[in-house]
């Protein structure tokens, strides 16, 4: 673990340096986890790239700045968070949907009922997880899904390990009740 801070550490002096490559080596290094967590955030693939570069394009022009209080991998993913958060507010505003959009869903005639449940509790987990608060979805997403210990959340979040806890325990229970029904006996 510390190898791996050193390296990211030496890719950012190189950076700030002038050395255009380095960003480079830290983008592959690092995109396919930011990618990822967006995804989390935002459930749709080409929102999720988007962001994901918007994000690459912030850390590029405030790396110089960068002081190194934090490493870079949760400098960055605190940008994602951000971007995610901002991407949020604009979507409510977007997601009224007319009435003439709305189309009677497709049922492919091969699918077998447990598969057609099975892809009605995933859709139910995405939008129960979606309809989070932000906080609670960004904690709950960089715990269960990134497997972050509550001590890295926090410092990411520029939060208390308590009030991350506080935010994970209470999305669960959110989780769970949304999802009561999907409760095999």
């Amino acid at each position: 673990m510390k190898q791996m801070r050193n390296d990211e550490e030496s890719l950012v002096r190189r950076f700030q340096k002038g050395e255009e490559r380095a960003f480079n080596e830290l983008v592959l290094k690092y995109k396919e986890k930011v990618f990822n967590m967006i995804l989390r955030m935002v459930r749709n693939k080409e929102d999720a790239k988007d962001l994901s570069q918007e994000t690459f394009v912030k850390a590029y022009f405030g790396l110089k700045d960068f002081r190194a209080e934090s490493s870079f991998f949760t400098w960055i993913t605190r940008i994602a968070l951000n971007l995610c958060i901002n991407f949020t507010k604009r979507e409510k505003f977007r997601s009224f949907v007319s009435f003439f959009d709305l189309k009677k869903p497709v049922l492919i005639e091969n699918s077998s009922s447990q598969e057609v449940e099975k892809d009605e509790m995933i859709k139910a987990i995405d939008d129960a997880v979606l309809s989070l608060p932000p906080r609670q979805r960004m904690v709950f997403v960089l715990r269960h899904y990134q497997k972050n210990p509550f001590k890295k959340i926090a410092e990411i979040l520029g939060k208390s390990e308590g009030g991350v806890k506080s935010n994970y325990f209470q999305a669960v229970n959110k989780l769970k009740k949304t999802l009561a029904k999907y409760k095999t006996i």
